[in-house]
């Protein structure tokens, strides 16, 4: 009995160091060719991590394990622009922030931070990083030249530009552009498959802007800016989408009205978004109790409002 579990105790461990080997070496994130970072993992479960770009460079080191193909690393410092930008929210992380404890998933030669491998900032075993650069690096040239490629389309039975964009598979997609029958630039934004997204500006026939927010499949979400033609902002609120309400998009919170002098007129409040994001974490499939419900509905609050507030700081950048 003692020679029986001896030899199981000792599969055990041989398994785990083997799982380890399997696992040690390099792995570089491949997110920006011109970066040098990767994640050196030892066989004794110990790994270095390296990140250098132009004049940056910093180095940490720590101590990892191997669960249900999973790798948990202890003393994890973040260098990953788009990963920082996912747990950020509302851009508090920064560049080399210590999370403590960090989780990547195991896809092959691939680690993801995310368990479906849905991110783009992962990190590739060193044999196959070239290979990967290399497809990326196709892809993307491909896309670019796609979208020089652009379609103009005319208003019917005259030589006057309607929109500029780009069509496939006959849905609408990427940067779009529309035009007033006179010539002036209506609005722009994106689309995927026909469906507006991200953020969209209009504007009147002397240029100014008319209106200003993001779009999800279609709909206004997060805040939404609309102004006078003279250019003075006329109102200010928040959009949230309700999926299980005839889909619909409606106010939220506390919405601000001008007059065209600049001077508020008036506030009106709707019923909030964090109420709403409780009742759909606690109803199925999620039936999350209160504080886990108001963790996700912080957590998307902060997801629908990222477009709004990556063009409002992308303002500020330009001045």
């Amino acid at each position: 009995m003692r020679l029986k579990i001896s030899v199981l105790f000792w599969i055990i461990i041989f398994g785990l160091i083997s799982c380890e080997r399997e696992v040690s070496g390099k792995y570089y994130n491949v997110e920006d060719e011109k970066a040098l970072h990767y994640i050196d993992f030892k066989g004794d479960g110990t790994f270095y991590h390296y990140y250098k770009k132009d004049t940056v460079e910093r180095s940490h080191s720590g101590n990892w394990t191997l669960e249900d193909n999973k790798i948990h690393i202890l003393n994890w410092e973040e260098y990953s622009y788009e990963y920082l930008k996912i747990i950020s929210g509302m851009g508090e992380v920064k560049f080399g922030t210590t999370l403590g404890n960090q989780i990547f998933w195991i896809h092959g030669s691939r680690l993801d931070i995310t368990p479906d491998g849905s991110n783009g900032a992962d990190y590739i075993k060193e044999a196959e990083v070239e290979e990967i650069r290399a497809e990326r690096k196709k892809e993307e040239e491909e896309r670019e030249a796609y979208l020089k490629n652009k379609d103009t389309f005319y208003y019917p039975k005259t030589k006057i530009i309607k929109a500029i964009g780009k069509i496939e598979r006959d849905e609408k997609n990427y940067g779009w552009k529309h035009f007033y029958p006179t010539g002036e630039l209506e609005s722009e934004g994106q689309y995927s498959t026909d469906r507006k997204i991200g953020i969209w500006k209009y504007y009147f026939k002397n240029g100014h802007l008319k209106e200003v927010g993001s779009y999800e499949e279609d709909s206004k979400i997060s805040t939404w800016e609309q102004y006078f033609e003279n250019g003075q902002l006329k109102n200010i609120g928040t959009y949230i989408y309700i999926y299980n309400l005839n889909d619909k998009e409606e106010k939220r919170g506390e919405w601000k009205t001008y007059d065209d002098n600049g001077k508020l007129i008036k506030v009106e409040k709707f019923p909030t978004q964090e109420k709403y994001y409780d009742s759909l974490y606690m109803a199925p499939p999620f039936n999350y109790n209160r504080e886990k419900a108001i963790e996700k509905r912080n957590k998307r609050i902060k997801e629908l409002d990222q477009d709004y507030n990556d063009y409002k700081a992308s303002l500020k950048n330009k001045k």
